[in-house]
């Protein structure tokens, strides 16, 4: 097996949820409402695949989203890898194909890393001595529900297009 085809081709999936939830985001903007997916960006390699190839695609889809944020650069990454490893660590303790627990992985991922972002960039603002705004919990907890449900709605077809991308690059899963 091509040890590097399997992590591009589950990076170009990543590309695409990105996209489509950037675009979803375009249209939210408005309503001052956001969707973050990263936990389930995270959820399949660090369920179904080796280590190696988990850190292959987290590596990567950090540094994608740290480059499209405003938040300091690498804080992505760092978030990915840590929820990448939480994950893959404990997934010997999980059914992995079942797909209840690959939506509510990707949902606790999800949360864990829209939480840690928050606190990150909450400490850079104190740090640089500017107020956080008051309304700041309400407007968090509604973005973490919204993103929940999305998620929800989008597991299943989102590990199905990583399932058949991987078939179609003649690759199988371990």
């Amino acid at each position: 097996m091509n040890t590097l085809r399997q992590p591009l081709v589950i990076i170009a999936c990543g590309i695409v949820l990105w996209a489509i939830t950037a675009q979803l985001n375009h249209y939210l903007a408005p309503w001052h409402l956001n969707l973050f997916t990263g936990g389930l960006v995270i959820a399949f390699p660090a369920l179904r695949l080796p280590w190696r190839d988990t850190w292959r695609i987290a590596l990567p889809l950090g540094l994608w989203h740290d480059a499209a944020s405003a938040a300091t650069f690498g804080v992505f990454t760092m978030l990915f890898l840590l929820a990448a490893a939480l994950i893959h660590h404990f997934r010997a303790r999980l059914p992995r194909t079942d797909t209840l627990v690959a939506i509510l992985t990707a949902i606790l991922a999800n949360t864990g890393i829209i939480l840690l972002l928050s606190a990150c960039l909450a400490l850079r603002d104190l740090h640089a001595r500017t107020s956080i705004p008051a309304g700041i919990i309400p407007a968090l907890a509604l973005d973490i529900l919204l993103s929940g449900a999305f998620i929800a709605l989008v597991t299943r077809w989102y590990f199905a297009l990583q399932t058949r991308a991987i078939n179609l690059a003649g690759i199988t899963l371990p």
